[in-house]
């Protein structure tokens, strides 16, 4: 947290903890960590995200950006990110998370009205459903 106490900008931030989750996912593909593991590290990144993103002050909202991860996907700290940098720069965002079938997502669609619908997949056996 003291990173972030000594005022780094968000793209810095985000830029780090993408790296560490990067390094995270490699050790786990090479067994050196557990299944166990890369989920604390998950975790303790979304801590970190959430701690950051709620001491920051948005400018007056005026867009509207819908944010989710498509049905299968679980890896929802990348939109998170985006969630925060769209928010950032004045933007009304609503994220759905992670694994959001498409009729929730239709229905968000249809009673919220955003301008922007932004939606994360990460694994190439998914990019089908995309």
């Amino acid at each position: 947290m003291l990173y972030i106490e000594e005022g780094h900008s968000s793209t810095s931030i985000y830029t780090f903890l993408t790296e560490v989750m990067y390094e995270i996912g490699q050790r786990w593909q090479e067994n050196k960590i557990s299944v166990a593991d890369e989920h604390l590290a998950t975790a303790t990144c979304d801590y970190v995200l959430t701690r950051f993103q709620l001491s920051q002050q948005p400018l007056l909202q005026r867009r509207r950006a819908l944010l989710f991860c498509i049905e299968g996907e679980e890896h929802y700290l990348g939109i998170k990110m985006i969630a925060g940098l769209i928010n950032e720069q004045g933007w009304e965002v609503k994220n759905l998370g992670a694994n959001l079938p498409l009729p929730f997502v239709l229905k968000s669609i249809e009673k919220w009205y955003p301008d922007v619908v932004c939606l994360s997949v990460s694994q190439v056996h998914l990019l089908p459903d995309l």
